[in-house]
């Protein structure tokens, strides 16, 4: 899961929900240091551990693999009120993935209704897409 993969990265402590919650369910504590004072980066990484848990603003299904499922979650944070873009080399740094495999999962991403469009910018060198209505909000 994508929680897992941030705790693992140090950004987040996971831990058992509440014994009133009745449901089993994770409660995560951020671990940024500046957590209190905003800073260059803060807002997004605050954004991206809240979706990790509460997967809203691009949800892909729980057993999609994990590559698409952080996909999402990329293209979540750099997504505006109804649409979102990012330069191609950073979104694929960000990912891990080739220019090639980030085009297959767009259009993975398409054919599962997450996103409405998408086209790449090869002259500017930026990736826009659109999502769905419904699969966008923020926390």
């Amino acid at each position: 899961m994508p929680w897992q993969e941030l705790e693992h990265a140090g950004w987040l402590r996971c831990l058992p929900a509440g014994r009133n919650k009745g449901q089993g369910g994770v409660e995560a504590q951020l671990l940024d240091a500046d957590a209190r004072v905003p800073t260059p980066g803060r807002t997004g990484r605050a954004r991206a551990a809240h979706w990790a848990l509460h997967p809203v603003p691009l949800a892909v299904a729980r057993t999609a693999p994990s590559a698409i499922q952080l996909t999402a979650l990329v293209l979540a944070a750099h997504t505006g009120a109804d649409t979102g873009r990012a330069d191609a080399d950073h979104l694929t740094r960000l990912c891990g993935l080739s220019q090639a495999q980030m085009d297959d999962l767009f259009d993975r991403l398409l054919r599962t209704n997450v996103l409405e469009a998408w086209n790449c910018d090869g002259d500017a060198g930026e990736i826009h897409w659109k999502p769905r209505p419904g699969h966008q909000s923020e926390p």
